[in-house]
């Protein structure tokens, strides 16, 4: 029996679709690509035309801007209309008119925009509350009331000579000997400590005025007083006459009222100098208005504080 080749014979209802389809997906494609390429020149077009058809054009509208309403509503003036009221509205008085009319009689004042009269002053009569509770007598005071009824009355005194009795004399307290009667209580402490050194230096002052220019001893200066540096000279002399120009020259001659001179020698490099003060201050703050106001004027000056 021969041999049956099942392959020589094609599958029925079979047919070759490969190239079809594949043909198919080519066109869609193309055209794909196509489309996307006229997008990308359309969108650069419009990119470089953008600025020129990208301006908006102003244009004015048509028609009045405002428009009167024929009923505005609201309240009317009154005395509209009138011929008197044409020269301030319009600047020109307004021509005769066919009808001369009065003008309105003047709006009388109603009850409440009269004037006040005075009114007279009431008096007040306060009427005793009956309700209120009486206070209770202090007992203290109800037991000296009632001790003072069998006080001595002149007419007991008059029948007794005169004096009561010493035995009715009765000391409040009897102190032992050599107690005192009255305690020793200590001075209190000042509260600004400083006011001794202004005492100090105002006394001082005081006792100096009428003797020339009030001069200070730099040991007779407290510690911790404040003073004014006015400069520094070779001897004391000089020191004496830069004080003179100041004080006694006119210039700042009412600055250095009440104010004392302190000439204090120091060393410095081997070196003696005389420095020049001024004493007479209440505080520092008093001293750097002092210093501000010679300053101001062309003068040296430095606030310093004694040690």
């Amino acid at each position: 029996m021969a041999d049956i080749d099942f392959d020589a014979f094609g599958a029925s209802g079979s047919r070759d679709e490969g190239p079809a389809l594949k043909t198919m997906l080519n066109w869609a494609g193309g055209a794909l690509s196509l489309a996307l390429v006229a997008g990308l020149l359309v969108w650069a077009y419009q990119i470089m035309v953008r600025d020129v058809t990208g301006v908006p054009v102003v244009r004015a509208l048509e028609g009045p801007i405002r428009v009167a309403p024929d009923d505005p509503g609201g309240r009317q003036a009154e005395h509209q209309g009138l011929a008197v009221n044409r020269v301030a509205a319009e600047g020109e008085a307004a021509p005769p008119a066919d009808t001369l009319r009065l003008a309105p009689s003047p709006v009388a004042l109603v009850e409440e925009d009269r004037p006040v009269a005075e009114l007279a002053p009431a008096e007040l009569t306060v009427a005793p509350d009956d309700s209120a509770p009486l206070a209770a007598p202090d007992p203290v005071v109800a037991s000296l009331a009632q001790s003072n009824e069998f006080a001595l009355t002149p007419e007991l005194l008059a029948e007794r000579g005169g004096e009561p009795p010493a035995d009715e004399i009765v000391p409040l307290m009897e102190l032992p000997e050599g107690a005192l009667g009255r305690s020793l209580r200590p001075a209190p402490r000042p509260d600004d400590l400083d006011l001794a050194v202004h005492a100090a230096i105002a006394s001082a002052t005081a006792a100096l005025t009428g003797q020339g220019t009030p001069q200070l001893a730099p040991e007779d200066v407290i510690a911790g007083t404040a003073l004014v540096q006015l400069g520094a000279f070779g001897d004391s002399e000089e020191a004496r006459e830069a004080w003179e120009a100041l004080a006694a020259g006119g210039r700042f001659g009412e600055f250095f009222d009440q104010k004392a001179r302190v000439i204090q020698q120091a060393e410095s490099g081997g070196q003696t100098f005389y420095r020049l003060r001024a004493a007479g201050f209440d505080d520092m703050a008093d001293a750097r208005r002092f210093c501000a106001a010679l300053v101001a004027e062309g003068a040296d000056c430095i606030p310093v504080v004694a040690r």
